[in-house]
C-alpha cells in the first residue's frame, strides 16, 4: 500500500475520545489524481459481530486523515458489483477485461501457480468495474482463462531523475500480477497482455508503469528487457517475508519502469529491433562480474556488464536451497553495487546467454544511455 500511495486505516466505534471496539478496515487504493486532489477508491471490510457504520461515517472519518481536497470513493466488496468483459485480438490471442466467472478463475490460477493460501489471494471482485483496480485483463485460448495481468493506479511517491521531466509522473501504474497458465506458456501470451496493458495506459494519459520481477528469473527478463522494453534501476534486497512455491529463498526483487511513451519501448511493442538475447562473446566492452555463485567482481566500470544467473531458478530453489540461497547472496550484493541511475551507476536492459549460462545485461549511466532508453515518440 505505502509503494502506491495508498493506506489502511482502523476502524473503531468510540464516543467520545474513547476509541472503542474495531468495527472495520478501511483500504484506500489510488483511482485518480487533478487539479482537485486525489481520489481513492475506499473499500471497507467490516468487522464480524461488530457495530454497523454507515458510509457517509466511514468517509468521513477517512477523509479527515487525507489532504486537502482529496475525496473517496465508497465500496463494499460483499455488495453487487458489475463486471463488463471486453474482447480485443492482440497477436492472435483474446484479451480484455473479465467476466465474473473469469474474475473467479483468476483466483484460482493464482493458488495454482504459487500455492498461497487463501488469505494471500487476491480478491475476486477487484476485478469489478467497481474494484478499484487499475487494470484487470484476462487472455484466453479456446474461450478458456490462459492468463491475466492486475495492476492498481499509482500516485508518485518519490522524486524522479531528470530524464523523467517530459513524462506524467503524478498518476501512473503498479503492475501487481502476471500469470500464465503452465500449459500455456511459450505462448507469448504474457507479451500479449503487457501490449494490451501498455495500449490502455497511454489512452488514459499515463506514461509510466512499474512492477518488480525476481532478477534471477531469466524467462521474466527475456521478456521484461528484451521484448518490452523496460528497464530497472532500483533493487530491494527482501522485499517479501512470505515463502511460497517460487520463493523458497529471501525474494529479492528488482524495480521495473516501464516508459510507454518513449521510443524503445514503443519500437519493442511494434516487434522492430532484436528480440533474443545477447551473445556474451560477441561484445568487447562487457565485463562478466561472476561466474556462478562465486566470488563477485566489484570494480568493474566497463560500458556493459553481465551478472550471471541460474539457468532455471524455480528449479534450483527446489533441488538445492543451499546453493539457491548463494546465488542470492552473490547476486544482491552485484546488484546492490552496481544498480542506480546515477553517472558510472549500471541500468539493467537487457539478457544475455553464453552457451548454456543465463546473464542480465546492465548499462553504464551516461547522457546517451538515458537518452536512448528515455527518449520519447
Amino acid at each position: 500500500m505505502p509503494k502506491i500511495c495508498g493506506a489502511c486505516f482502523e476502524l473503531h466505534c468510540g464516543q467520545g475520545d474513547e476509541a472503542g471496539s474495531l468495527c472495520g478496515y478501511a483500504f484506500l487504493l489510488p483511482r485518480d489524481i487533478g487539479g482537485e486532489g486525489a481520489t481513492y477508491a475506499l473499500r471497507y471490510e467490516h468487522v464480524a459481530g461488530s457495530t454497523p457504520l454507515r458510509a457517509d461515517e466511514i468517509s468521513s472519518a477517512v477523509e479527515r486523515d487525507l489532504s486537502p481536497n482529496s475525496s473517496t470513493y465508497f465500496y463494499i466488496p460483499e455488495a453487487a458489483h458489475s463486471f463488463k468483459p471486453t474482447h480485443i485480438e492482440v497477436d492472435g490471442v483474446d484479451c480484455g477485461r473479465p467476466s465474473e466467472e473469469e474474475a473467479s478463475e483468476i483466483r484460482l490460477m493464482q493458488q495454482s501457480i504459487w500455492h498461497s493460501p487463501p488469505d494471500g489471494l487476491y480478491p475476486s471482485d477487484l476485478h469489478s468495474v467497481e474494484g478499484g483496480a487499475g487494470c484487470s485483463l484476462v487472455a484466453r485460448v479456446d474461450g478458456a482463462v490462459a492468463g491475466f495481468l492486475l495492476g492498481f493506479f499509482r500516485f508518485s511517491t518519490c522524486t524522479a531523475m531528470p530524464a523523467f521531466a517530459p513524462f506524467r509522473q503524478d498518476l501512473q501504474l503498479e503492475s501487481q500480477l502476471l500469470a500464465v497458465a503452465p500449459g500455456m506458456r511459450r505462448r507469448r501470451i504474457g507479451q500479449a497482455l503487457k501490449r494490451l496493458q501498455a495500449r490502455q495506459a497511454l489512452e488514459s494519459g499515463i506514461d509510466l508503469i512499474n512492477w518488480t520481477t525476481d532478477p534471477l528469473l531469466f524467462a521474466n527478463g527475456l521478456l521484461n528487457f528484451t521484448r518490452l522494453g523496460a528497464v530497472a534501476c532500483e533493487f530491494n534486497s527482501s522485499l517479501y517475508s512470505f515463502r511460497n512455491e517460487l520463493n523458497r529463498v529471501t525474494a529479492a526483487r528488482l524495480n521495473l519502469l516501464w516508459a510507454v511513451r518513449t521510443k524503445r519501448v514503443q519500437r519493442a511493442l511494434l516487434g522492430k529491433g532484436h528480440f533474443g538475447p545477447i551473445e556474451i562473446n560477441s561484445d568487447p566492452d562487457l565485463t562478466v562480474v561472476n561466474q556462478g555463485h562465486g566470488a563477485p567482481l566489484l570494480n568493474a566500470t566497463s560500458a556493459r556488464i553481465a551478472i550471471e544467473i541460474p539457468s532455471d531458478w524455480v528449479a534450483l530453489q527446489r533441488q538445492d536451497q543451499t546453493a539457491a540461497q548463494r546465488w542470492r547472496d552473490v547476486t544482491n550484493q552485484l546488484l546492490d553495487h552496481y544498480l542506480g541511475s546515477e553517472p558510472g551507476q549500471y541500468i539493467i536492459t537487457a539478457t544475455g546467454v553464453m552457451r548454456s549460462r543465463r546473464y542480465i545485461i546492465g548499462e553504464r549511466v551516461n547522457d546517451s544511455l538515458l537518452d536512448d532508453l528515455f527518449t520519447l515518440v
